[in-house]
């Protein structure tokens, strides 16, 4: 109980404390004689109380002399009393460090609090109201809400066995805040009637649920419920005694009418509940609730923004700035001090719009640069895949705004640097989990993998991918599996934590942003990008050659174009060849009309090596297949397709095509997986067999088939070959459409792929849609050629629709024949479905791209080390020919012999 009291008091005081400066003052000489006393006579426990209760008072200028608490203690707490003061150390730090607005710092404190608990077994009293809860609520702040969930049931778990409503009422209504903040309505809005349930009559937290029930209100755009639930709210806490806690529910409260009003442009009402709000945490607060001060701030500035009053805004926004310490005196901002948080992320974007409203576009972009800079820092703090891909869409709204701006300033001013700005933040919205993958797994495989914390996390990745895919194969209760997950996860990101601790250069850190210009610097001078931004209102094109941005083309109509390429693709390709053979003159316009507005105002070499970044829909392209001239002829092999021009390769963004550029390999084997599933309940594909006999007439290597090539043969494959070669079934698995590959035994899934000692140069899927999958914004196509590219392969070449049998049969054999001569892999490619074109002796409706274009190459163009296959009648004929020279020559020496000797003589 002595400690539950500790922690209600640091609460209730840090509530109350006045306002301190920036910097840390020094520690009075009586704390400082008391703490060496203690130290003296080696009291651990209350030496570390005297550090909590000193922070009591000022806990800004105080945070610092909390901080090196660890640093100055002379030795380890040993007994259950002093590993309980550690404790509440940590639980102080955390409050601390988010109460002084440093999100990700205050994460790490609860985070070590409640490990610290769990590794001694300590059974304190108020962990969960003061370590779980605001650990949860940090994570809400940050924007994973998922983790955010996740603590938040472990929360609520922990009150249901203790029977304390209190705490559970105040759990759903968090959970139903992070509810609401994914768009979830309907549970967010079960959290509040359950918490309601939960609730004693009359209680004051039925207040809080109400606060939360007008924001669910206010998100559904239901303003006149919402209006009515807070204003009943406000009318219920006024005749409420006020003390600290329930003078925060006001603010909030009054805070959210702010909201409603502002949306309903009632300006003046909103205006004056947000000075309300500020009244309150003056009054009871000293203003020191800095997040709730920065949240009112930056709404007061909006309400000027939508009055066409920039600069009285930006006053506001600069106050937010100041008050997190981002700027100093003369209101200059330092970059460095930039954190991730989801305040500064709209402050930063905020004023942005209000230098626009004034004209001034440079100072327009810096800052919602800024804003895309918190934005990263918040994202390399994510740990869960799937967050990070929902933050990365999020956030391309934002961009872009930043685009349009530099586009603009590019026109009028014609300075090359916007260019460069504009790359710089394409490749920001690009292929950045895919990215991070690819470092993660490179910068691990470095080390010693019998650092136990590596075996730990490899064992956690496991359990997590088969519980994966026992959902997806729908073995049992889908919501324990996912309970099951949760919790591995939620161990994965502390082991993680731990490795990134223990070896630094693992942490994808802060810095690994490249700028533009360095970025284009590490490019080969005779590389030739065309790299894609599709945005809601306009899609961009940028060609990068010779190490520079060359030409930037903005197109409008940006939801017209993609709803035609997605149209296109859909009706010509993923429902079969038969609108292509029916129509073909309609598929010639259409697929003219499309390269026309891709790419139609670019003049490219005759035969230029092209690498194309693709983004959104444009990524269900493949470009080989696009007519260049709209004048028809009905002799389909002599349309003017892109690949009589162009050689075409794909990358997912330029730092991606550099990491694959570097990868090195010892490996110099084939080999190949050929799956026809002739002795398996599923559809025979007689055509495996045949690419089999055909790729074994020209390669040398290890060729697998059927019952020899199961998933184990596949592993094992991947480790040994420079080249994978996999002919099988191949489809999207459940609502997340996760790319599957069918072996013989058993499927594998695209989230079982995972980082190896080993992986090829070259993994050639020759199979159907194994370029396609689920469309996330700004991270582009989850598709197994990008899970290939995540655990190390150079590239590969995989198909965007259902391949047809014969041409991937034809086209992969042409291929491996054209890099045994030595080309790199995408030409290759290109002149394999050349001569398919070229061949005379083809039914007319095989010309067309629904046949020949279907396989891309998608990474680091290179050659690749193969053997040409030995051929059997010529190793016999040769053999023959030795035995038959072998014969003939001895013939000669006998005969030869004979001649030389002469008759006896007698004498």
């Amino acid at each position: 109980m002595e400690v539950l009291a500790r922690i209600l008091l640091v609460y209730l005081s840090l509530s109350g404390f006045a306002v301190a400066a920036q910097h840390p003052v020094s520690i009075p000489q009586p704390i400082v004689k008391t703490l060496d006393s203690l130290k003296e006579k080696d009291n651990l426990t209350d030496w570390l109380y005297t550090r909590i209760d000193y922070s009591y008072g000022s806990p800004r200028q105080t945070l610092p002399f909390l901080m090196r608490t660890e640093r100055e203690r002379w030795r380890k707490p040993q007994s259950t009393p002093e590993k309980e003061a550690w404790l509440m150390l940590l639980s102080n730090q955390g409050y601390n460090q988010m109460y002084t607005g440093n999100i990700l710092n205050s994460i790490n404190c609860y985070e070590q609090a409640y490990n610290y608990a769990i590794d001694h077994k300590l059974n304190v009293e108020g962990i969960a109201d003061y370590v779980l809860k605001p650990w949860a609520n940090n994570y809400t702040r940050l924007g994973d809400y998922e983790k955010a969930l996740f603590i938040q049931q472990r929360t609520l778990d922990y009150a249901k066995r203790e029977h304390n409503d209190a705490l559970a009422v105040s759990v759903y209504n968090n959970m139903a805040i992070s509810y609401r903040s994914l768009g979830d309505f309907k549970k967010a809005e079960e959290c509040i009637l359950l918490g309601t349930k939960k609730a004693a009559p009359g209680s004051s937290a039925l207040i809080l649920l109400d606060n939360t029930l007008a924001d669910i209100y206010f998100d559904k755009d239901e303003l006149e419920l919402a209006e009515q639930v807070i204003a009943r709210n406000i009318s219920r806490q006024q005749k409420l005694k006020p003390n600290s806690e329930t003078a925060y529910w006001l603010l909030s409260s009054y805070i959210t009418s702010g909201d409603i009003h502002r949306k309903k442009q009632h300006f003046t009402t909103a205006r004056n509940n947000y000075q309300q709000a500020l009244v309150i945490n003056d009054q009871y607060y000293k203003g020191n609730r800095l997040r709730e001060k920065a949240y009112i701030f930056i709404q007061l500035g909006k309400i000027k923004l939508a009055q066409k009053q920039p600069t009285e805004a930006l006053t506001y926004f600069n106050q937010v700035l100041s008050t997190f310490g981002i700027t100093d005196t003369a209101l200059r901002i330092n970059a460095d001090r930039i954190f991730g948080d989801n305040r500064l992320v709209d402050v930063f974007y905020q004023k942005s719009l209000a230098y626009n409203q004034m004209g001034l576009q440079k100072e327009a972009l810096e800052n919602i640069r800024f804003s895309l800079l918190s934005a990263d820092r918040i994202r390399f703090e994510l740990a869960d895949v799937k967050t990070k891909q929902r933050f990365q869409a999020e956030t391309k709204q934002m961009a872009e705004k930043a685009i349009a701006i530099a586009f603009s300033l590019l026109g009028k001013t014609n300075q090359h640097s916007y260019a460069e700005i504009i790359i710089a933040i394409i490749e920001q919205t690009r292929a950045r989990t895919l990215l991070d993958d690819i470092r993660s797994n490179e910068q691990q495989l470095t080390r010693s993998t019998k650092d136990p914390l590596f075996q730990e996390k490899a064992k956690l990745e496991q359990a997590i991918a088969y519980n994966e895919k026992e959902l997806l194969q729908g073995a049992e209760d889908p919501i324990e599996i996912e309970k099951r997950n949760a919790e591995l996860k939620f161990k994965l990101e502390g082991i993680e934590k731990n490795i990134a601790q223990r070896y630094p250069s693992l942490a994808t850190g802060k810095e690994m942003l490249l700028a533009a210009d360095n970025l284009l610097k590490q490019l080969p001078r005779t590389a030739h990008f065309i790299e894609f931004f599709s945005g809601t209102d306009h899609l961009y094109v940028a060609e990068i050659y010779n190490r520079r941005v060359k030409h930037i083309r903005r197109i409008s109509n940006a939801r017209q174009v993609k709803q035609q390429i997605f149209d296109f693709v859909n009706t010509y390709y993923r429902r079969g060849p038969a609108a292509m053979m029916n129509q073909p003159k309609s598929f010639f316009m259409a697929s003219n009309q499309i390269y026309k507005t891709l790419l139609g105002s670019f003049n490219f070499p005759k035969n230029e090596p092209l690498i194309i970044i693709p983004d959104e829909v444009i990524g269900y392209l493949s470009f080989d297949g696009l007519v260049t001239s709209n004048n028809y002829q009905p002799d389909i092999a002599s349309w003017p397709f892109v690949i009589k021009d162009l050689s075409v390769a794909y990358a997912f963004s330029i730092q991606t095509w550099l990491k694959q550029s570097t990868k090195k390999t010892e490996h110099k084997g084939f080999a190949g997986l050929f799956v026809t599933h002739q002795h398996k309940n599923k559809q025979f594909i007689p055509a495996v067999a045949k690419e089999a006999e055909s790729i074994e007439k020209i390669v040398a290597g290890d060729f697998r088939r059927d019952e020899d090539a199961g998933v184990k043969d596949f592993f094992n494959a991947f480790d040994q070959a420079n080249v994978l070669h996999i002919s099988t079934h191949s489809y999207l698995s459940g609502l997340q459409r996760e790319p599957t590959l069918s072996f013989e035994d058993e499927p594998v899934f695209l989230f079982e792929l995972s980082a190896r000692k080993a992986a090829p140069d070259l993994v050639v899927l020759s199979a159907c849609r194994t370029a396609d999958g689920m469309m996330n914004s700004g991270e582009g196509i989850i598709s197994l050629s990008r899970g290939f590219a995540a655990i190390g392969t150079g590239g590969t070449i995989a198909g965007l629709w259902n391949v047809n049998d014969q041409a991937a049969s034809e086209i992969t054999a042409a291929c491996y024949q054209n890099m045994l001569a030595g080309q790199k892999i995408s030409i290759a490619l290109h002149h394999a479905k050349l001569d398919w074109l070229l061949n005379k002796q083809r039914p007319a409706q095989e010309y067309l791209p629904y046949y020949w274009d279907a396989l891309i190459y998608m990474g680091y163009d290179k050659k690749v080390n193969l053997q040409a296959a030995h051929n059997r009648i010529i190793d016999y004929g040769q053999l023959a020919a030795l035995i038959l020279v072998a014969i003939l020559g001895i013939y000669y020496l006998l005969k030869v012999k004979k001649r030389s000797i002469s008759p006896a003589s007698v004498s």
